[in-house]
């Protein structure tokens, strides 16, 4: 299944785009699937993808919440501020 996960602000900088297509064998990929391929796809967001989490149509997704075809999903960095 492929998918096209968003990045914004310094995680685009890092990837130099605003989204990256991965590829997961699984039929039914989770989120945590959707990590591992992001950092198979994008070597450079590696660092990052600790302190981050992933969206799934708007809403942040647990580690084991499964993705289907047409869901939005985004990589979702630290943010500060108030």
């Amino acid at each position: 299944m492929r998918v096209s996960v968003l990045l914004f602000g310094p995680q685009a900088t890092l990837a130099g785009a605003r989204s990256v297509d991965v590829d997961v064998a699984a039929e039914s990929p989770t989120a945590n699937d959707i990590l591992a391929a992001l950092r198979e796809a994008s070597p450079a967001l590696t660092g990052s993808l600790a302190m981050s989490r992933l969206a799934v149509n708007h809403e942040f997704a647990a580690p084991d919440r499964p993705i289907g075809p047409g869901d939005e999903v985004a990589l979702i960095g630290m943010v500060s501020g108030g």
